[in-house]
């Protein structure tokens, strides 16, 4: 406990001069490798880097090793709880011929939909296969699946000619509340990727001082800020600070209780990808919504109102009335709090959340920018 100024401005000075402080510090403050290369968040850079983590002849030279952490990950520790038939005495046994593993970026595949007879085409993010295993992967950094993707991908896998005895299907996001619409598919998120992968490979004792830096470069990245929201695509930091606060707790503590009540509305944070401000119309949004993502809660005064959205006209329903867009709906939540009355306009986007099975939230407003960034991907791809 500090019990004087003085005391407190010593334990501050001993903080700020803390060579664990200074790299924490100097961590939000410098760009990655990829940053200054204009690669930061892009889609294809980084699947590009997670090909080469995991392929077993690639020249980071651990062989299987971030293979086989890759698989226990998805099999075992993935977000979805999904269980697979691999299993983590399966992996260690080399029953799988691992170390025979291909994996390459950007694979395109067509079949034709037999019950539509019209032809589907697909571009896998990541492929990695054998002579016994395949395993696609989709990954989605600042977009969200483009409408029926997944679904779509599963049909042509189950149209091709293949032999494989294991097949997975796995999706990649950052954000764990933007999930596949096909529930094949087994969702990972890039937290699970460092921990159980990236962490491990940095730690291992056979790496070299040169990948070890590729990869410090690619952590460094993955804690940087996206879609300029003060979220990374990782918190890779954790160690390091847990370690400087149970130094430093005291001192710490007496911060947080000085400002704990005084958290600033705006922060400027570092990001490594521009703000996106989306016009994309409420058609646009909605018919890419999947069926976790129609439940709508607001809080305004004090009073929480619940409403759904129609994924197949867009109305949203509210208190047994359907109405036409967010905005509609917010007017209406407003004046059953305010009084009907009240006719002031209100931004829907800004005032719903939707509500996800977990119970996660996450602004109308944030989902909209999502998708604005997931066309602005197509049009990149």
């Amino acid at each position: 406990m500090i019990r004087n100024e003085k005391e407190l401005k010593t334990k501050l000075n001993q903080l700020i001069s803390d060579s664990d402080f200074l790299r924490l510090q100097e961590s939000f403050e410098k760009q990655s490798l990829f940053q200054l290369l204009g690669f930061g968040h892009r889609e294809t850079m980084h699947s590009s880097f997670i090909s080469w983590l995991l392929s077993p002849t690639s020249s980071l030279n651990l062989g299987t090793f971030p293979l086989k952490r890759f698989l226990y990950y998805i099999s075992e520790e993935n977000v979805s709880n999904a269980k697979t038939v691999i299993d983590f005495d399966l992996i260690e046994s080399d029953s799988l011929q691992l170390e025979e593993m291909e994996v390459a970026t950007e694979v395109s595949e067509s079949a034709v939909d037999p019950e539509t007879n019209q032809e589907l085409r697909a571009r896998f993010d990541l492929c990695l296969t054998n002579d016994l295993v395949k395993i696609i992967v989709e990954n989605k950094v600042l977009a969200r699946e483009n409408k029926d993707q997944t679904e779509t991908y599963t049909k042509i896998l189950k149209q091709l000619d293949d032999s494989y005895t294991y097949e997975l299907k796995v999706f990649l996001s950052p954000d764990a509340t933007v999930k596949p619409k096909c529930p094949e598919f087994i969702q990972i998120d890039y937290q699970g990727l460092y921990d159980f992968v990236i962490l491990p490979c940095l730690n291992h004792p056979k790496i070299t001082t040169a990948n070890k830096n590729i990869l410090e470069e690619y952590i460094h990245n993955l804690r940087m800020v996206y879609k300029g929201v003060n979220k990374p695509m990782a918190r890779v930091n954790d160690g390091l600070c847990v370690a400087i606060y149970d130094k430093y707790k005291d001192v710490l503590d007496e911060i947080f209780d000085a400002v704990k009540n005084e958290t600033p509305e705006k922060r400027t944070v570092k990001t490594s990808s521009p703000i996106r401000k989306s016009n994309i119309s409420w058609k646009e949004l909605y018919s890419r919504l999947n069926e976790d993502e129609k439940n709508l809660e607001a809080t305004y005064g004090g009073a929480v109102r619940e409403a759904e959205i129609d994924l197949t006209s867009g109305k949203v329903l509210f208190e047994e009335k359907e109405y036409s867009s967010p905005s509609a709906a917010a007017i209406a939540a407003v004046n059953s709090v305010k009084g009907e009355n009240y006719t002031e306009r209100y931004n829907g986007y800004a005032l719903w959340s939707i509500v996800y099975p977990n119970g996660d939230k996450k602004k109308l407003s944030d989902v909209r920018d999502d998708i604005a960034a997931s066309l602005d991907q197509e049009e990149e791809d």
